[in-house]
């Protein structure tokens, strides 16, 4: 378990975090969303104690805290963030790599080829990680912060570089570590994977952490209470609110206007179904609320 108390971070007059308190269980996966510069990185700079907050701290367990050099070592026996490719060593294989870390965190050598295998590396992981690409590089930080396998992991744009093949391999180790009661912290622009997978979604604004749940009302919960409607025009947009005040419209930057019906009752979706297609439009679904539709409506930008 991780608590963070009345964390801030500042940088001359920006607060990067602003008096952030939350915690966060074990076997839980959390996402973070955010543009770049917004405090996703700082944040876990901070529960690593890579970065000293301005003030408050974080405590793990309910109890350790970095309050001495001793205390830190013990966290980081149980916390990992996943290495970045820059901290890669050209002229070492990626299995000397796993084996370093395997080593460091004292974890069972046996997962070392088991994650070999997961990830589809025996064809390259006898080389110099300096001949690889870098979805290459990218599967090889995260073996390596699987091999270490700690209970709680950190990991900054995982499935960077990566296509959509090797993104659902890495997505279901995820979901077999958090099933073993692993706290799993992930910061991602890869939001429909993160929708598909996290249990709790942050936002970030001026430097607090904003729960998805928040901003729309059970966002996490699998509701058909929203239509999605692609290119709406403006006259069809006037008509459907004088016919249907209760039917509150939002219209994103990606131009996809979102329909949030005041119930789910099936008389008011084919209703709202007959009055599309008598108005010529083709090109919406019935569903819920997206990550990325609440990426463009908090953020006013496409992901």
């Amino acid at each position: 378990m991780i608590a963070i108390e009345n964390i801030t971070v500042q940088f001359a007059e920006k607060k990067v975090l602003n008096d952030i308190s939350i915690k966060f269980e074990q076997g839980e996966m959390i996402g973070l969303v955010a543009p770049n510069g917004t405090g996703k990185s700082t944040l876990m700079n901070v529960i690593m104690n890579y970065l000293p907050p301005t003030s408050g701290k974080v405590s793990f367990n309910g109890n350790l805290s970095y309050s001495s050099k001793s205390n830190e070592v013990k966290i980081h026996e149980f916390v990992s963030m996943m290495p970045d490719q820059s901290d890669l060593y050209n002229h070492l294989s990626g299995r000397a790599h796993l084996k370093m870390f395997a080593t460091m965190w004292k974890s069972d050598p046996k997962m070392i080829d088991e994650t070999i295998e997961a990830l589809n590396m025996g064809h390259y992981v006898n080389k110099k990680t300096g001949t690889y690409s870098l979805g290459m590089r990218q599967r090889l930080c995260f073996a390596m912060q699987i091999v270490a396998n700690t209970d709680i992991m950190m990991m900054d744009e995982v499935m960077n570089g990566l296509d959509p093949n090797n993104i659902e391999i890495i997505s279901k180790i995820l979901m077999k570590k958090k099933a073993e009661g692993k706290m799993i912290i992930i910061a991602s622009h890869l939001l429909d994977n993160l929708e598909k997978y996290a249990d709790r979604i942050f936002l970030f604004n001026e430097g607090k952490l904003v729960d998805t749940n928040e901003i729309i009302e059970g966002f996490s919960q699998a509701k058909i209470k929203t239509v999605r409607v692609k290119n709406m025009e403006e006259s069809v947009k006037a008509l459907l609110k004088e016919k249907y005040p209760l039917i509150e419209q939002q219209t994103l930057v990606t131009d996809m206007t979102l329909l949030h019906l005041p119930s789910s009752e099936p008389m008011l979706l084919s209703e709202l179904t007959e009055f599309l297609v008598d108005n010529n439009v083709m090109d919406f679904a019935f569903g819920k609320v997206t990550l990325n539709d609440l990426y463009a409506l908090y953020y006013h930008e496409v992901v």
